[in-house]
């Protein structure tokens, strides 16, 4: 496939931006199973979910508070939520909405523990998607996978580094479930409460929600002004700008038609309505 999510694969991508070896060192030195790029590994059963669907896609970024996004949120055909393993409280339903229909999951072991501790959220999803990748964590995120109820996509680790070649750094869950979402007929995907970590100034990123059961998982320390830092939150890995150059060549393909954000990405990528 010589395209990402309808973006063209560059020959000569950006410069490498992770303390995390490159996607070619990766395959020559490090995956054992996976020695090339690969194209998606489309999966028909999320297919079957996803297809000719309006989907809500919301990360939890504390600047959807006071908005009262909820409703609008919920009316979509299917909700999608990162790398949480919760319900949604009432007190957050008017800004956040109540809905969680599936998750994008890194299901690293701080993940994996937290969804263990909420079977009953667990099985109240119709799908968990895996957009990141495992290497040597791979039996145990099968043996994870293989013993839950809920249909579970595990993105493949070569299309993975194909995309974060492309990229320049090893991508947040939520933009990696993003690509992956794209390669499906879904009709929409509506974009909101993903700040890119506040473009890329940190500060407070989370809601207090996430916040505080992120901390109680052990994600990173909680603090009272509610702002893990950029060292906990492991950005020698996810550089962001790199991420919100290529997000951009994401919506140049797909914006307005099949992506669409809210107006906190608007206003920041300076989009046209």
């Amino acid at each position: 496939m010589d395209n990402i999510a309808g973006v063209p694969i560059v020959k000569d991508p950006p410069a490498w931006q992770s303390s995390s070896p490159t996607p070619d060192y990766h395959l020559n030195h490090i995956h054992p199973l996976i020695k090339e790029f690969k194209d998606y590994n489309f999966c028909t059963e999320l297919d079957n979910l996803v297809r000719g669907k309006k989907i809500a896609y919301v990360a939890p970024s504390p600047h959807l508070k006071g908005l009262k996004m909820g409703a609008f949120i919920d009316s979509h055909d299917l909700v999608v939520r990162i790398n949480q393993a919760y319900s949604v409280p009432e007190k957050d339903w008017e800004d956040y909405g109540k809905r969680t229909d599936m998750t994008m999951d890194c299901l690293n072991i701080f993940k994996r523990s937290a969804l263990q501790k909420n079977t009953k959220f667990v099985n109240s999803l119709k799908f968990i998607v895996c957009p990141m990748i495992n290497m040597s964590t791979t039996p145990a995120v099968n043996d994870f996978i293989n013993r839950l109820s809920v249909p579970v996509h595990n993105v493949s680790d070569g299309y993975l580094l194909k995309l974060f070649e492309q990229v320049g750094t090893i991508c947040n869950t939520g933009l990696a479930g993003i690509v992956a979402l794209l390669n499906y007929e879904v009709e929409s995907i509506y974009i909101t409460g993903m700040s890119f970590y506040n473009m890329n100034t940190f500060g407070k990123v989370y809601n207090d929600t996430y916040h505080d059961e992120a901390a109680k998982n052990k994600n990173f320390i909680a603090k009272p002004n509610k702002d893990p830092s950029p060292r906990e939150l492991r950005m020698d890995i996810h550089f962001q700008q790199p991420q919100i150059d290529y997000f951009r060549k994401l919506l140049e393909y797909n914006y307005p038609d099949r992506l669409k954000v809210d107006s906190y990405l608007i206003d920041n990528l300076n989009l046209k309505t």
